[in-house]
């Protein structure tokens, strides 16, 4: 247990700590644990096993599991009962800190859900896994993968071909990852969570995946349904912002505009769409240049300073972006208005993006040589 030999407390944790530590907690209460999603699809596709969040999900009593695993890491706990979900956050108490750190470990109860209206928050109660994945949203982030399996590849004792036999998969979510294929698991998934319309957008264009025909056909009907209208603003807006953080960001915003997931909010109107798209792979092309939190900051000022150009500042408030928000997207009209060069280098990324101007290019570059942050 990480208490044994443990020093002062510390915001983090070790990755092998935990999984090591959910393990000995998974066999002492005899529950199996899995890991869904993202990070199971992404290692079966050879991208990697990566550094995600360590998210568990228990066949049986989440709660009762975190708490018990709280116990032995020693750290904070907060449970979300109506959820059947938990979350363990710092101060961890301090044991061996070999590979990647993790700041949260989530936990969360193999669940089914019922929405009681489009657009509302689910009601959850437990399940077996085979249910729960069905209650995902598309069957390549429906396969779960034992914690032990991933546990030994991480320390490279099997490979993924060897696991594939122990991968839980109801949905037929393997065979859909051979064929690049994105397939809905309801057809009427995009009503109940309208946000999916955004994130199938999103794993097409970042997979290289192609919708099949069932579920092309309820995104479209969806959109034309009002489905959107369902989400707040804010909600919508949030989806743009995640959105930011994709490899290919221009072609995922060119796509949410086509397929007319900019209705109910013009993030961007379709006029605008190519002059957004050209400042966004702008700063896509410099992004490995940049520490992460500029290259995000500006490229969701360039979205900022599109509406206030367009005297769109009622949507900044809308989203609750706040003055400030719109005050900085102020700044890069007016030094592009002036032809004065932004000192601050967030604001010089964005202008940059919006202008592509070669002095701000010129500019941009010696600020990056400089070491500027």
């Amino acid at each position: 247990m990480v208490k044994d030999g443990a020093k002062a407390p510390v915001g983090h944790v070790a990755l092998s700590c935990a999984v090591r530590e959910a393990l000995a907690v998974s066999a002492d209460r005899g529950e199996r644990v899995f890991l869904v999603g993202g990070i199971v699809r992404d290692l079966l596709m050879g991208r990697g096993l990566g550094d995600y969040d360590l998210d568990l999900v228990v066949e049986g009593d989440g709660l009762a599991f975190a708490q018990a695993l709280r116990e032995r890491l020693l750290c904070d706990l907060r449970q979300h009962p109506a959820f059947l979900t938990a979350k363990l956050t710092g101060p961890f108490c301090a044991g061996p800190s070999d590979g990647p750190l993790l700041t949260e470990v989530d936990v969360a109860t193999s669940r089914s859900e019922e929405y009681s209206s489009p657009g509302a928050l689910p009601t959850v109660k437990p399940a077996p896994i085979e249910k729960d994945l069905w209650r995902r949203d598309f069957s390549v982030n429906a396969l779960a993968l034992p914690l032990l399996d991933y546990s030994r590849l991480r320390a490279h004792e099997v490979t993924p071909d060897q696991v594939l036999p122990d991968i839980v998969d109801s949905t037929g979510g393997l065979e859909d990852l051979r064929t690049k294929t994105l397939r809905v698991l309801h057809p009427e998934s995009f009503v109940d969570d309208p946000t999916r319309l955004f994130r199938a957008v999103r794993y097409s264009v970042r997979l290289g995946f192609e919708f099949d025909m069932v579920t092309a056909g309820a995104f479209m009907q969806a959109v034309k349904s009002g489905a959107l209208g369902t989400l707040s603003a804010r909600r919508i807006w949030n989806e743009a912002v995640t959105a930011l953080d994709e490899e290919h960001v221009g072609r995922v915003f060119e796509e949410f505009s086509d397929r007319g997931l900019f209705s109910t909010l013009p993030v961007v109107r379709p006029e605008r769409l190519a002059e957004l798209v050209a400042a966004l792979d702008r700063v896509s092309a410099v992004r490995d240049e940049l520490d992460p939190a500029v290259a995000s900051a500006a490229l969701k000022l360039v979205l900022l300073a599109g509406l206030v150009s367009e005297g769109r500042e009622d949507i900044i408030v809308t989203v609750h972006e706040g003055s400030k928000a719109a005050k900085r997207a102020r700044t890069v009209l007016e030094s592009l208005a002036t032809g004065q060069l932004p000192s601050d280098l967030v604001v010089l990324v964005a202008s940059y993006a919006i202008s592509g101007a070669e002095e701000l290019r010129l500019a941009l570059e010696a600020a990056l040589q400089g070491g500027g942050d």
